[in-house]
């Protein structure tokens, strides 16, 4: 009769005098339980598998007959086996259970990584948001067209709403750069005092200003009279030449009471000319008569 070794689980004959996968005894040394049919070595107090109590009167019943009055043998055992350290398959649930504790940790490693590289991305699309923010900020208030085509440049994903507004600013910027260009270009006064009054805070007014003071300085010195200096020192208090012109005026202050006070000599020179005169004809008329 073909059993199932109790020790190692193999098939084995009941007649056979050892088993040929372990070596145990296996003539004369086995029986089966009276309660759950499980082949046992009859020198065991109880079943390793059912602990049943072994009756030993009932161990020395032949194989045969047991089985004819028991159940037929399970060969799947329903409670906890005897474990056989040399056979492979009876420790099936330790490869799976590292196989299911290596999925484990991979599952979790790549969920930490992907919240690791969401918070990443997180803060720097935030920290690229207050970046551009800032730029936008500086750019809206400033009055250098450089500066807004590098905010153009640098940030093509910006808002719409911010790079519209940055590319109308420039526009302007653009048209005060060319009708200052136009004025310098012009050489006017009234070009350049029309360009200040249309553009008033254009970097360009300091500058139209220092030109406005060195054409009037100009025409001041081209008409080199007192009424010309002081009307350039009367527009131009803080100008470049405001020192120069009042040194003009001082000038021809001086020449001008020069040319009075000569003209006052020549006068009294003249009269006291004519008075000799006349004392020489009195003179004349008198020595004339006596004679």
């Amino acid at each position: 009769m073909i059993i199932k070794c109790p020790e190692c689980g193999h098939q084995v004959s009941d007649r056979a005098k050892t088993c040929p996968s372990c070596g145990i005894e296996i003539a004369g040394k086995v029986t089966r339980c009276p309660d759950c049919g499980e082949i046992i070595f009859k020198d065991q107090a109880e079943c390793p598998n059912c602990h049943c109590p072994i009756n030993r009167d009932a161990v020395e019943e032949p194989l045969e007959t047991a089985a004819t009055t028991v159940v037929p043998p399970v060969t799947v055992p329903t409670t906890k086996p005897v474990p056989v350290a040399d056979e492979p398959s009876q420790q099936p649930a330790k490869p799976a259970k590292k196989r299911n504790t290596g999925s484990i940790v991979f599952v979790t490693a790549v969920v930490i990584a992907l919240i690791v590289v969401f918070i990443g991305f997180y803060f720097y699309k935030t920290q690229e948001a207050e970046n551009e923010n800032r730029a936008y900020e500086n750019a809206l208030v400033s009055d250098q067209p450089a500066v807004l085509q590098n905010y153009l440049d640098m940030y093509a994903q910006a808002p719409k709403a911010h790079r519209d507004s940055i590319k109308a600013h420039l526009t302007v910027l653009k048209q005060i750069d060319i009708d200052w260009a136009n004025a310098l270009a012009s050489g006017l006064k009234a070009e350049l005092e029309k360009y200040m009054k249309r553009h008033p805070n254009s970097v360009h007014v300091v500058e139209a200003k220092i030109q406005i003071d060195s054409l009037d300085w100009v025409a001041a010195c081209q008409a080199d009279t007192q009424d010309a200096y002081q009307l350039y020192i009367r527009d131009h208090y803080d100008g470049a030449y405001y020192d120069e012109a009042m040194l003009a005026c001082e000038r021809l202050r001086e020449a001008e009471e020069a040319r009075r006070r000569q003209a006052i000599l020549d006068s009294i020179h003249v009269q006291d000319s004519i008075r000799q005169a006349e004392e020489n004809s009195k003179s004349t008329l008198g020595k004339i008569l006596g004679l």
